[in-house]
């Protein structure tokens, strides 16, 4: 069996035997092994054997997080919300993260619910409470290209629409290489999902029907372990139901992952959601967290990007030797006294001025522009945002976390006073801008 190649983008120049792997990318959408003496969906059944039960004792013996808009009665796991809910919530199971798995569990959603099941996630409480990021399986009842899709929570969002066999390369862009017309699940019914994932190797079932198909040969956005949870979603008023909930933990072998694939000449390339503007963009919620520059006051780095008060040569050479490539000053020209862009192009940095001095100059374009140049970081391609104090970076970050990262509000004016954030005036026009800009 072969696969016809393409010419861009190509995981690998030597040709790849597919063997048993190939099966699987180039067959249809299988059913997976099931046993018709099983129950029916939503009818009280045994832990299968080699699997564990997440759902066992008391609510606060299996599940932690947003445990308030969750109750357990008679082995089902019921989550409601009365549309007043502004950021998605979750609980997260107690068991020990997964790396390569099986679950199943029957679901039931009202008619106009939205939830999802968290895998290989992490909890980022910095992000808000209980909040989790990574794989999901989603459960949309009334819209069918969503129910059973792959979507990335507060990542890369849609990896693969339900009905879709993607290939996501290893510069994070997806490419379908087979689609057919999403099956729809009646709603206020329970339906029995599964989830099968081998090292990048995705596959989504509802009712025995796969749903999606997904290889993440993407290294730097990909996850290959973490914790397992469920979700209530903004929106209107909705219940979501979860029963006989398993998960078996599969061995990791050297045949887990796909190293490297060739696309197929008619593969469709795939728009991100939102747009060619969204090309390679993710969710900007990597974990603030305290670093050190020398000759540097209140440094901060959130994965590629640093943050921080003015940096003198010694911290630029040092930003330089991190991976910074470019340095961003907020400092108008009246308060300094020296070439600031000399200094920083003596460097080896490329240098970019967005200036201003009190919140009446901190524009809108000015934060467009910023915003910008911050989504543009790279792992190597990182970015220093500097002012004098940090205090104007703090606000800055304010309309890039909330707009870039979709952190609430709360959140993102905590992290922009840590960072070093003390004007009242600056953070309430970054505040207003956020407003508007939603």
């Amino acid at each position: 069996m072969s696969v016809a190649r393409c010419e861009r983008p190509r995981f690998s120049d030597a040709p790849l035997v597919l063997g048993l792997l190939g099966v699987l990318v180039l067959a249809g959408f299988d059913s997976p092994n099931t046993s018709a003496m099983e129950p029916a969906a939503g009818l009280p059944r045994d832990t299968p054997s080699g699997f564990e039960s997440l759902i066992d004792g008391e609510l606060v013996d299996s599940w932690e997080g947003s445990l308030d808009d969750w109750k357990l009665e008679n082995g089902v796991l019921i989550g409601t919300t009365d549309g007043s809910v502004k950021v998605n919530r979750f609980i997260t199971s107690s068991i020990d993260p997964v790396e390569d798995f099986e679950l199943e569990v029957d679901v039931w959603v009202s008619a106009k619910g939205n939830s999802g099941i968290q895998y290989r996630s992490e909890l980022r409480e910095d992000l808000g409470p209980a909040v989790m990021v990574g794989y999901q399986c989603d459960v949309v009842a009334n819209t069918p290209k969503y129910n059973g899709m792959l979507y990335e929570e507060r990542g890369r969002r849609i990896l693969c629409h339900t009905g879709q066999k993607v290939v996501t390369d290893d510069q994070g862009q997806g490419w379908v290489v087979d689609s057919k017309t999403p099956p729809e699940f009646e709603p206020e019914a329970w339906h029995r999902y599964k989830v099968r994932v081998v090292g990048n190797h995705h596959q989504h079932w509802i009712d025995g029907v796969k749903t999606a198909e997904h290889f993440d040969m993407d290294p730097r956005g990909r996850s290959l372990s973490g914790r397992i949870g469920v979700q209530v979603h903004v929106g209107p008023p909705m219940e979501i139901r979860y029963r006989n909930f398993f998960v078996k933990r599969l061995p990791r072998s050297d045949d887990s992952m796909v190293a490297s694939m060739n696309l197929p000449e008619d593969a469709e390339k795939i728009v991100p959601q939102g747009g060619w503007k969204n090309a390679g963009r993710r969710d900007s919620n990597y974990k603030l967290q305290a670093a050190e520059l020398p000759g540097t006051r209140d440094v901060h780095r959130a994965g590629p990007i640093w943050l921080a008060s003015q940096p003198d040569a010694k911290g630029l050479a040092a930003a330089k030797e991190a991976g910074v490539t470019r340095v961003i000053t907020l400092r108008s020209e009246r308060e300094i006294d020296f070439d600031d862009e000399a200094m920083v192009k003596d460097a080896g940095l490329e240098f970019h001025a967005i200036r201003f001095g009190g919140h009446q100059q901190m524009t809108d374009a000015k934060l467009d522009e910023l915003r910008r140049l911050l989504r543009s970081a790279r792992p190597d391609e990182q970015v220093l945002l500097h002012c004098a104090s940090a205090n104007r970076v703090g606000a800055v970050w304010i309309a890039h976390r909330v707009l870039d990262g979709r952190q609430a509000i709360e959140n993102a004016v905590a992290e922009g006073k840590r960072i070093g954030l003390k004007d009242p005036d600056l953070e309430s026009t970054a505040i207003q801008y956020v407003r508007r800009k939603r």
